[in-house]
């Protein structure tokens, strides 16, 4: 029974997985730097990897990367401060893990078709990974700029980590509402970005960032986040109405209910402003205590709210209203409030609550599609009920003998 409740946990329902057959991969990419650059030098990087590798081994890996990335700057430079501390070959490393992570993640799609392995559970797998490796690049990188004492300052790196995530949740909210994957120019152009501020860091020092140009009124860090926000603001949100609305004038049997595609924004967003209460009514200020672990705790409530959009605009079935995982949040409030639990304690909690929960969401998803799809996830075209079958057969076959 405990078995069958930690690593075969039915999430997906009847109506989900009979969408998944039926569901056919549309997505549009007018990105030059993709188009003219990376797809190119992806089609031939491929080749490298043998026939037998799988696709999605080579997601694990590009989140492995990613992931790697993430602990060792969590480790060197645990609150955002010892920027001057962390040696130098940290940078260059991490460049490296993202560097291998990009090619990885823009290698894998290509491998499943080159090894006639596609299926919706490589899409899944890959876009789900992906949605914690955006949060945990995006933690990594803010060690290279740092957080100063004052408090405004860490509450503008929650706001500008939550609006990445958010940057990567758009195309995702489209897709629902389109079912398209209007892919973003933004991303090839963010990883090599990533690359190359980590190896820059690595040659000059982090100190590049805060060097002051036009009598101090200036430097690279407030160019850089000036450039984010106004991309977000006036590109990025903008892009994705105008796309939605051009896909409903074209295509409107193709597009949900203006209403119901409005229900992905307040599934993250009421999470968002729930989780933002929590720090601003803490007794210890944990937003400033605890930085890494407050938007760590944010970035996996995230990861698990887009999984489940991407499931549902995969399944073209509709989106969980309240994410099952953010509930806790509301005793949390409570207590915060009322100062009856240390928030400190409670965030960690939270914290290893959100891991393990997210963790077994994933796990069991995959085994549940691999189940129905009749496929392994990491084997190129093998088949579970065949060889399922020949086990059970080869059991009956001993089982007679010894009789």
């Amino acid at each position: 029974m405990a078995s069958s409740l930690l690593f075969n946990y039915k999430y997906l329902s009847r109506e989900k997985l009979n969408g998944f057959e039926k569901y056919k991969y549309n997505s549009v990419d007018t990105s030059p730097l993709s188009n003219y650059v990376m797809h190119p030098f992806w089609d031939q990087l491929v080749k490298i990897f043998p026939m037998w590798v799988p696709a999605n081994i080579l997601t694990l890996f590009g989140w492995i990367c990613s992931l790697s990335c993430f602990l060792l700057c969590s480790y060197f430079d645990v609150h955002f401060i010892s920027q001057k501390e962390v040696p130098r070959w940290v940078w260059l490393l991490s460049g490296i893990l993202i560097f291998f992570a990009h090619q990885l993640d823009g290698c894998d799609g290509k491998q499943a078709r080159r090894t006639n392995s596609s299926s919706p559970i490589g899409e899944l797998f890959d876009h789900g990974l992906d949605s914690s490796a955006v949060s945990l690049m995006c933690i990594s990188i803010l060690s290279l700029f740092g957080v100063s004492e004052h408090t405004g300052t860490h509450w503008e790196i929650t706001l500008i980590f939550m609006l990445v995530l958010f940057s990567f949740y758009i195309p995702h909210w489209e897709k629902y509402n389109t079912s398209v994957m209007f892919l973003p120019w933004a991303y090839d152009v963010s990883q090599i970005l990533l690359v190359s501020s980590f190896i820059a860091s690595f040659f000059y020092g982090t100190e590049i960032w805060r060097v002051s140009y036009f009598n101090g009124a200036l430097n690279l860090t407030f160019i850089l986040k000036f450039i984010f926000y106004f991309l977000f603001v006036f590109l990025l949100f903008p892009v994705s109405i105008i796309n939605q609305y051009q896909a409903r004038k074209k295509t409107p049997k193709d597009c949900v209910p203006v209403i119901e595609g409005l229900y992905p924004l307040v599934a993250i967003v009421i999470p968002t402003f729930l989780y933002l209460l929590f720090g601003y009514w803490s007794d210890s200020n944990i937003v400033i205590t605890n930085l890494r672990l407050y938007i760590v705790g944010y970035g996996l409530l995230y990861s698990n709210i887009t999984c489940r959009l991407i499931i549902s605009q995969m399944t073209s079935t509709k989106c969980d209203r309240f994410n099952i995982l953010a509930w806790p949040l509301l005793p949390m409030l409570v207590a915060a409030y009322l100062k009856l639990i240390n928030d400190k304690t409670m965030l960690v909690v939270y914290t290893i609550f959100l891991t393990l929960a997210h963790i077994h969401y994933g796990i069991n998803v995959v085994h549940q599609l691999c189940m129905h799809l009749n496929v392994y996830c990491f084997r190129v075209n093998g088949k579970v009920r065949n060889e399922l079958s020949k086990e059970l057969h080869k059991s009956h076959i001993n089982g007679k003998e010894k009789r």
